[in-house]
């Protein structure tokens, strides 16, 4: 009886669990159906299950057509950056011509040539030299007469490039000289003046802050007409009359937009021979040149490409000649002086391979010319 009980309170409280369960199930069916409906609803936006597939579809080319034209972009860019290294250099490479022409204006010892480069130059040089002299006159009388001195000279210059870093130069003067004492009395002379065969080295390469450098050897020998071999009173030389050795030191260096150039040098002369001089009626058997020293120092501005401007003090100190009698006893010594000029030139560069360089001189000592001006046309090849 207890166990049937026992049984039938087990039934009841089963059911009363079961019936409800399974009562609440449709509704719950229908509410998760409601629920997973809505949530579909809310995400349509984001998954946009059908419209935006197509979108898609339609925004890969134009996702396509923007990397092309990002490619196109920086392919237009890398060609641009190579024109602008390209217009650089060329940049670079005319500032070192427009550096050359400078230098040339200036003069040829502070360039070099190019490795089988060749160079042909014609220059024309005038100097003017004006003194007084006394002349004495009859029944023991002198008068002051005015000196009047001309001297032309018209020179071909060549230079050929051995190497980058050597040229080789030469250059021949043909010299006309007009001198003239007071209102009657004059002599003038046409000859050759003395050839320079010389050489110049670069031993390093310029950059930095070192200059660039330049040795000059020259060898000058006397082709023109000597001093020591001609009668004074009625001739004239155009030469110096002896073979001499000089070293030079040229330096140069840009600074933007100016370029700084200077040098220092020495030459020594040979003792000539076969002389035959006098002074006041006194024979001279042998002469000993003194060296001289000489220094210079200047500024050249590029106004544009093809002209240009400078400006250069040129200093030398000459040692004393001595003039030697028969025996070797000293007749005569002149002493030791200075001499200084101060020149302003110009470069005008008109095509790649022709220029024209013209400067202006003023004597600042007694023993100079009152004033010279040289023209220079280079021409190379």
């Amino acid at each position: 009886m207890k166990k049937n009980i026992i049984l039938l309170a087990f039934l009841v409280i089963s059911t009363l669990m079961i019936v409800p369960a399974l009562a609440q199930t449709p509704t719950e069916t229908q509410n998760q159906q409601t629920q997973d409906s809505s949530t579909g609803s809310v995400a349509a936006p984001d998954q946009a299950p059908a419209t935006p597939a197509k979108q898609q579809r339609a925004d890969e080319p134009r996702s396509i057509q923007q990397k092309i034209d990002d490619l196109q972009r920086q392919v237009e860019a890398l060609k641009e950056q190579g024109r602008t290294r390209e217009k650089l250099t060329i940049t670079a490479e005319e500032q070192s011509e427009k550096e050359k022409s400078v230098l040339t204006a200036v003069g040829r010892e502070y360039t070099l040539m190019q490795k089988g480069k060749f160079e042909l130059e014609y220059s024309l040089r005038y100097e003017y030299t004006s003194s007084s002299e006394l002349i004495a006159g009859e029944e023991h009388t002198t008068a002051v007469h005015p000196r009047a001195n001309h001297t032309i000279r018209n020179a071909i210059g060549i230079q050929y490039g051995l190497l980058n870093n050597l040229t080789i130069t030469a250059n021949l003067p043909f010299v006309f000289a007009y001198d003239k004492t007071g209102s009657s009395s004059s002599k003038d002379v046409t000859d050759l003046g003395d050839l320079t065969i010389g050489l110049d080295y670069q031993p390093f390469k310029s950059g930095g802050i070192w200059p660039t450098t330049i040795f000059t050897l020259t060898g000058i020998i006397p082709t023109g007409r000597s001093p020591y071999k001609i009668n004074r009173m009625t001739d004239l030389p155009t030469g110096n009359g002896v073979y001499a050795v000089a070293l030079n030191m040229n330096m140069s260096k840009s600074i933007d937009p100016a370029m700084i150039f200077g040098g220092v040098g020495a030459t020594y002369r040979f003792e000539p021979g076969g002389i035959d001089y006098n002074i006041n009626g006194i024979v001279v058997d042998a002469v000993k040149p003194g060296m001289s020293f000489n220094a210079a120092l200047g500024l050249a501005y590029s106004i544009s490409y093809a002209l240009s401007m400078n400006v250069q003090f040129q200093y030398a100190y000459h040692m004393g000649t001595d003039y030697l009698v028969t025996g070797g006893e000293t007749a005569y010594v002149t002493p030791a002086y200075s001499s200084a000029n101060l020149i302003v030139g110009t470069g005008w560069r008109f095509s790649p391979k022709w220029m024209l360089s013209f400067s202006v001189g003023v004597g600042l000592t007694k023993n100079d010319p009152d004033f010279f001006f040289l023209a220079r046309l280079p021409f190379s090849f």
